[in-house]
């Protein structure tokens, strides 16, 4: 049984690692099998934060290899985003699971609709990941509300980020991705501490999710500059299409019984 358990972990850390770096929402996948591994939908929030630590050092070290690291725009804007993630995640040590099995579920529809009408994002390998980002007052505003939300679940955040990285700053996808991921490190180990001191964190459970992650991290940042956006936006869809179809059933299962 213990078997089983872990290689159901590691199986969905793969797969959440590969999606969480690509464009995000890799917590859509992670949740569920943190929850069929009989975990409490808090306990599963909190444990999250240990593989997506552990997956964005591994995608940090590959983007920095690669020299397309834009170190001082994604520290600047780490500070709005920890800022509110801080006040997220002191919000969601204290939500009961059934709320946070709904507020999940919404996020995974909403999540479909998103990729599914798709998002208008430059493609291009050979940007100039130091070229100057401008930020207006309002975008500031957007990154560190995301910022809140991240804090409270994290799952879908990386859309979010796209969206607003993309729409409003203008940045080409390659770029997204990198700030994206150093900006996930630093919030990922502010939940570690806040989680941990209230007790809503699985250690072991993390850390063996974590090391699927960390392998589909490392698959999925070697491929960030190949894959098409047609066949990000396929792979989304069919995995949020799973995510949503698992947490209805596991809800009416509990329900019946």
């Amino acid at each position: 049984m213990d078997f089983v358990h872990y290689l159901i972990l590691i199986i969905g850390g793969l797969f959440g690692g590969f999606m969480n770096v690509l464009i995000g929402g890799g917590g859509l996948v992670v949740l569920p099998v943190y929850m069929s591994a009989g975990l409490p939908m808090s306990i599963a929030n909190g444990t999250n934060r240990v593989n997506l630590f552990m997956l964005y050092i591994i995608a940090i070290y590959k983007f920095s290899k690669r020299g397309k690291m834009p170190w001082r725009l994604a520290f600047k804007i780490a500070i709005p985003i920890v800022m509110g993630s801080v006040a997220g995640a002191l919000l969601a040590t204290n939500i009961s699971d059934n709320i946070l099995h709904f507020v999940l579920l919404g996020i995974i529809v909403f999540s479909f609709f998103s990729v599914w009408f798709g998002l208008k994002v430059k493609t291009n390998p050979h940007c100039d990941i130091n070229a100057p980002v401008k930020i207006d007052w309002l975008s500031w505003v957007l990154i560190l509300c995301v910022g809140f939300y991240i804090g409270f679940i994290a799952v879908g955040a990386g859309m979010l980020l796209l969206s607003i990285f993309s729409l409003r700053l203008k940045m080409d996808y390659v770029k997204i991705i990198a700030v994206k991921v150093l900006v996930g490190l630093l919030v990922s180990s502010v939940g570690l501490i806040i989680f941990s001191i209230a007790g809503k964190i699985n250690i072991i459970d993390g850390l063996v999710l974590g090391v699927g992650a960390s392998v589909g991290a490392w698959i999925s940042s070697g491929m960030a500059m190949k894959l098409s956006k047609k066949v990000i936006r396929n792979i989304m869809l069919v995995i949020l299409v799973l995510a949503a179809a698992y947490m209805l059933l596991f809800k009416i299962f509990h329900v019946i019984h």
